[in-house]
C-alpha cells in the first residue's frame, strides 16, 4: 500500500487498538504458563489473530542441524510442525532475520531473485510474508513469522507489532529455559560453575553478535547496488561470513580448550548447505576430530566454497543428484576431506577465478595439498592435511 493510498485514520487507530490488545493478552499469557511448547504455539496463535493471517509459524534455530526447526505453527498441512526446517542462509527469508537480527519483508517472494521460494511456501501457496528474530540472553533463539498466501503490503505498524511478539517471546523463552538450566544447581560450587560458563557464553554470543552486525550492513548495502555482478559478488562474501558464523555456533561455552568438533561444524554447515537446491541430496560421513577455531574455520570455508558450486554448475535445471562431503582419520596424523558430486560435473577448477584462489589459499592455511579425484561420473576434490601442527 502507499503512501497515497493510506487507510483512513480510524482504521488506522482501530488496528493499533487490536495490536494493543493482543500484545497485553499474549504478555498476560505467557505469565500463565510453563511450557516451551506452548508458549510459541501461543505466539503462533496471537500473531495470527493480530495480523489477521491464516498462516503462522515459529522457527527454533539449531545449531548442531545448521537450520530453522518449524516447532510451532497455524495453517500448515500435516507433518509440518516439528519435522520440516528451512535454510539459515541469507536467501532463505527466516535466515536472514536469524542472520541479521533484522525484521524481514518480501512481498513478492515466487518473483524476488534475492529470496529462494522453499517447498514448504511453495506448497502452501505463500507470496508474502513478514518475519523477524527472536532473542533469548542475546543470542537469536529462532525465527517468528507471518505468511499470506494474497499479495500483501506489511508496513510499520505490522513489522512493530510482530516485533513486539518476536520480544515478548524472547522474554518468557528466556524464564523457562533459565528456569530448566539451574534446576540442581544450588551448592555454590555449581553457582560459580555456572556463572563461568554464563559469562563465556555472554562473550561469544557477542562475537556472534558482531558477525550478525556485520551481516546486516553488507545486506542492507547489496539492496542498494544496482549492478547485477555486483550484488552476486557480495552475496558470495555473505554466504562466507555466514559460514564463519556456523563455526563460531560450534564453540562450547562450557569447555575451556576453544577447540570445535570438525563433524559436528561439517555436519551444520551441510544442513545448512542442503536447503538450497530442491532434488540435490547433501550426503555427510565424518569422523569426530577436536581442532582449533583457527583451522576448522578454513576448512568449513572450503567445503562451503566447493559445495556451493557443485549445486551451482554439476546439476542442470530438473537434475537431481547426490554431493558427498566425507572426512576421515588417516594415521599417521592426516585428516582427508573431500566433497565429490554425481552430476554433469563442474569441470576442473578454473585457473584465476576468485572461488578457486580462495580455496588454495585456505588449503595452504592449514598446511593441506588440494588433488582433484578420477570418478567416472561428476567431480570430485580431496583435501590432505595434518591434524596437528
Amino acid at each position: 500500500m502507499t503512501a497515497d493510498a493510506l487507510p483512513p485514520i480510524e482504521d488506522q487507530l482501530a488496528r493499533l487498538r487490536r495490536y494493543g490488545e493482543i500484545l497485553n493478552d499474549f504478555g498476560r499469557m505467557t505469565s500463565e504458563s510453563s511450557e516451551v511448547d506452548r508458549l510459541v504455539q501461543l505466539a503462533c496463535l496471537q500473531a495470527a489473530r493480530g495480523i489477521g493471517i491464516r498462516h503462522t509459524k515459529v522457527l527454533r534455530y539449531r545449531p548442531e542441524a545448521g537450520d530453522l526447526l518449524v516447532v510451532a505453527g497455524v495453517g500448515w498441512g500435516p507433518g509440518v510442525v516439528g519435522h520440516v526446517s528451512l535454510g539459515t542462509d541469507l536467501a532463505s527469508p527466516p535466515g536472514q532475520a536469524l542472520q541479521t537480527r533484522l525484521p524481514n519483508v518480501v512481498e513478492d517472494l515466487p518473483n524476488d531473485g534475492e529470496y529462494r521460494y522453499s517447498g514448504l511456501l511453495r506448497d502452501h501457496g505463500i507470496v508474502s510474508l513478514l518475519n523477524v528474530p527472536v532473542t533469548v540472553d542475546g543470542y537469536v533463539w529462532g525465527v517468528l513469522e507471518v505468511d499470506s498466501q494474497e499479495p500483501r503490503h506489511f508496513g510499520q505498524d505490522d513489522v512493530r507489532f510482530l516485533s513486539a511478539m518476536g520480544h515478548t517471546l524472547g522474554l518468557a523463552l528466556r524464564g523457562r529455559i533459565g528456569e530448566q538450566q539451574v534446576v540442581g544447581a544450588a551448592a555454590d560450587a555449581a553457582r560459580a560453575l555456572a556463572r563461568e560458563r554464563m559469562l563465556r557464553g555472554e562473550l561469544q554470543h557477542r562475537s556472534k553478535n558482531d558477525l550478525q552486525l556485520v551481516l546486516s550492513l553488507l545486506v542492507m548495502q547489496r539492496r542498494r547496488l544496482h549492478d547485477e555482478q555486483a550484488r552476486r559478488m557480495l552475496g558470495h562474501v555473505l554466504d562466507r561470513i555466514a559460514a564463519i558464523g556456523v563455526a563460531h555456533d560450534q564453540l562450547n561455552p562450557e569447555s575451556h580448550t576453544g577447540l570445535i568438533d570438525l563433524a559436528d561444524y561439517l555436519q551444520a554447515l551441510c544442513g545448512n548447505l542442503s536447503q538450497r537446491r530442491d532434488g540435490v541430496a547433501i550426503e555427510t560421513s565424518v569422523e569426530s576430530a577436536e581442532m582449533p577455531h583457527s583451522r576448522a574455520v578454513p576448512l568449513g570455508l572450503v567445503v562451503n566454497e566447493l559445495v556451493t558450486n557443485a549445486l551451482k554448475h554439476a546439476f542442470p535445471q530438473g537434475r537431481g543428484g547426490v554431493i558427498r562431503v566425507e572426512f576421515h582419520v588417516a594415521p599417521p596424523g592426516e585428516g582427508r576431506l573431500s566433497v565429490q558430486d554425481d552430476g554433469v560435473g563442474m569441470g576442473p577448477l578454473r585457473p584465476g577465478s576468485s572461488g578457486t584462489e580462495l580455496v588454495r589459499r585456505l588449503v595452504q592455511q592449514v598446511g593441506g595439498r588440494l588433488e582433484a579425484m578420477k570418478q567416472a561420473q561428476g567431480t570430485g576434490f580431496c583435501v590432505f592435511f595434518p591434524l596437528v601442527t
